[in-house]
This record gives C-alpha cells, structure tokens and sequence, in this order.
C-alpha cells in the first residue's frame, strides 16, 4: 500500500525514465481508469511538485494535483477493509493540504481547494468521521474568502447548506451573519430560501422587532425589513407601531395590498373618515372582481361605523352589480335597513309602521342565503331576531290600513321621511 504519507521517499520518476516519459504513462493509465499504475507512475510528481516539465508545455501541477485526490478516493473504493479504505481517503486529503500550502498566496486557488474538500468530505461522509461537520467548516472558509462568489454558485448550494446545519444546531449566531452577507448577492429562490431560514432564528415576534428596527433605521426604505415588522407588530397587536410602518410601506411602494391594510389598521383604530379614503385608493387599484366587490363592501361597512348609511347603501350595491351573488353584501344590504330603523327611532317610539321595514330586512337576508350558501348560518341566525319584530297581525289589521299577507308595500317617505332614501319594496308577511 501506498499513500501520501509515504509517498515522498520518490522524487524522481520509476524505472529511470525521463520525466516526461513517466508523465505520459501517468496520464494513460488515469484516463484508463488504472488508478494503482496511474500512482505508481506520477507519485513522484506528488513528491517533488514540479511546475514544468520539460517537452510538455502544458503541464499544469494544480490540475495534477486533483487527479491524486481522484487516484486516493477511487483505489479506496476497491478496499474491502475499512481502515485501508480509510487510509486512502485520509491520503486524498493530505494531498489538498499540499496544494494548499503550495498555492497559499494564489486566492483563486485556495478557494478551488476547499471547495473541493467540501464536497469530499461530503462524498465520503460514511467512512470520514465527523465528515459533514468538517464539510460545513469548508464550506465556512469559502463563505468568508468570497461571499458573493459563494452565494450566487451552485444556485446557492453551499449557502443553503451551511445554513442548514447552524439552524438545526442552534447556531443563530452564525447563521444570521450568513444571511445578512449572502442577503447581498442572493437571486432567484435562494432570495425565498433566505427569507424562510430568517424566519427559523426568530422565535417571537420581539426577535423580529429587535432585529430589523436597526435595518430600518439604516435603511428607512427597506421593503423586507418594514414588512417583517408589519408582521411582527400584527402578531403583537401593537395598534400604533403597525400603523406608522403601514403607512410607511404605502408611501414607499403604493399598492392594492398596502392601500387595503392600512385602511383596516385605520378602521380598527375607529379612524372611519382615513379608512374609507385609503379603501377608495385600493378600489382605484383592485384589478379582480373579488378585490373590487370585497373593497366596495369595506366601503359600505366604514361609512356604517361612521354612520352615514345611505352613502353605505350605495358601495353595497356597488359590491352587488359586480357580484349578484355576493351573500356578504346583501347581509350587509340588511344591516344598513336596521340602523335604518335605529335612527329613525332614535327620539321616539318604535311603531308598526317602522316595523314593516324589518320586511325588508328579511328579504335580503333570505337573498343572501339563496345565492350565497355559504352565509346561510349568519344568515339563519339573524332571521330569528328580526322575525318576532315584524308588524303583528293586530298592526296590519289596526294600524297599517289592513294590510294583507301577500300584498306589496314601499318602504319610502310615505313611510316616515327618513326612509325616503331606501324607496324598496317589500311583501307583507
């Protein structure tokens, strides 16, 4: 057997041959995959390192080199005993330690080595101890050598890997220093890759605030860095910090999206008169059926908070036209007719002709559950509180001209004035 270790009492080629002639015999035999004669042949090469030979002026020692780190790993896949096979693999390594201290000053070359031990040890990791540890340390030196060059190679093979291994072991320290060099150059799925093992480190959402409010800080316009707290100020139910960042995000990048989620911040915040004015900036922005129909009923439902229901009514419609079967709308439909009825009653008594509008309500609930099944349990539980309002048969009878099931009757001015602006017809029931 021999190995790198012994390999160094040849310096001149075998059986007196000129060196260019055992060079020849060498390569032969490697591309013939004779890996034993192959060594016999150019082991002296490995010994003295030659950076010329003479008739050969194409001789490259380097591209040598990896050929014996080839030669070491194919012979110790022959051995059938594990510490020969063992001894072979440990020689390939001692031969990358050689180029390492023969290219020490080339840069290019250093990181072509450990780029390569990388992977060997990745290779030969059921035979190498401990040998995926030792790939990720490869793997490191490369990282800190040339981080961009790292990042964007292999589509970002090796910055995957090595984040990989400090998230399962813990290391959020390391890890985060990675993401925030390779963040730098990363393209492509490697940018969404980046992003998910960010997630990974952060445990709560303070982790998110303590580690992007000094990114923002240097960056005030940092679209990751203010979405990451939207996120993390939402989870907290920080009212006021996911405001200021909301609004950041819309004045930075104005779109539907952010349009619509500072308008439910302003809402939620009781801020009607902004949330309606920023609804309308995302109407102007939807491009679907489905964002035009749910914003004009986040409209609708704004100008209730702010009680102005018949300006409500119409962005109800508005939701409708687009949508007829838009069960959501017509409950909303419903709940405009009831404060309808609260406001028109506010100082005075309900009567049994501010009942008939309960009809209407009726109606359009039943609407909403025909079209849209999917409200039929919203709906079945706000039937039961309208029903026992409506006008009683005694009403009809005494106080609504006779009215008889059946008949047709306008909800309008003849009503009472402050319904003139509804002007529906309902059927008396």
């Amino acid at each position: 057997m021999v190995t790198a270790q012994a390999e160094c009492t040849a310096t001149e080629p075998p059986d007196g041959l000129k060196p260019i002639a055992a060079f020849s015999i060498f390569q032969s035999n490697f591309k013939n995959e004779d890996y034993p004669f192959a060594l016999k042949y150019g082991r002296w090469i490995l010994c003295s390192t030659p950076t010329t030979i003479e008739g050969y002026p194409g001789f490259e020692l380097s591209r040598q080199l990896d050929r014996f780190t080839t030669i070491y790993q194919e012979i110790a896949k022959k051995q059938s005993d594990p510490s020969l096979k063992a001894t072979y693999l440990d020689s390939a390594l001692m031969v990358f330690d050689i180029k390492l201290e023969l290219y020490k000053d080339d840069k290019e070359q250093v990181y072509k080595t450990h780029q390569q031990m990388g992977r060997y040890y990745l290779e030969n990791n059921s035979i190498i101890t401990d040998a995926v540890s030792k790939a990720y340390e490869q793997f490191q030196i490369m990282f800190d050598m040339n981080p961009e060059k790292t990042t964007t190679t292999a589509r970002g093979y090796y910055v995957d890997n090595l984040l990989r291994n400090y998230v399962n072991k813990g290391e959020t320290e390391k890890a985060q220093k990675v993401i925030n060099e390779a963040s730098k150059y990363a393209t492509g799925a490697l940018v969404e890759k980046l992003n998910n093992y960010q997630k990974d480190l952060f445990e709560s959402p303070a982790d998110v605030i303590a580690y992007y409010t000094p990114i923002l800080e240097e960056s005030p316009k940092n679209i990751e860095a203010l979405k990451a707290l939207e996120g993390a100020y939402e989870d907290q139910d920080n009212q006021a910090e996911l405001t200021k960042v909301r609004r950041k995000l819309h004045e930075i990048q104005p779109t539907f999206e952010s349009a619509k989620a500072l308008a439910e911040t302003e809402r939620s915040n009781a801020r009607y008169g902004d949330a309606i004015k920023l609804y309308k900036e995302a109407l102007k922005m939807a491009k679907t059926k489905a964002e035009k129909k749910q914003t004009n009923l986040s409209i609708a439902n704004a100008y209730i908070n702010q009680g102005d229901i018949k300006t409500a009514d119409t962005f109800a419609d508005a939701a409708i036209k687009i949508d007829p079967n838009f069960g959501q709308a017509y409950i909303t439909k419903a709940t405009i007719y009831n404060a309808a009825v609260t406001n028109c009653v506010a100082d005075r008594k309900l009567e049994a002709k501010d009942r008939m509008v309960y009809w209407l309500i009726i109606d359009y609930l039943n609407m909403a559950k025909a079209k849209d099944p999917s409200v039929a349990n919203t709906v079945n539980s706000q039937l039961g509180n309208y029903r026992p309002v409506t006008p009683t048969g005694e009403d009809k009878f005494l106080r609504l001209d006779n009215l008889k099931d059946g008949q047709k009757v306008k909800i309008d001015g003849s009503v009472a004035p402050c319904y003139a602006w509804i002007n529906k017809t309902t059927t008396v029931r």
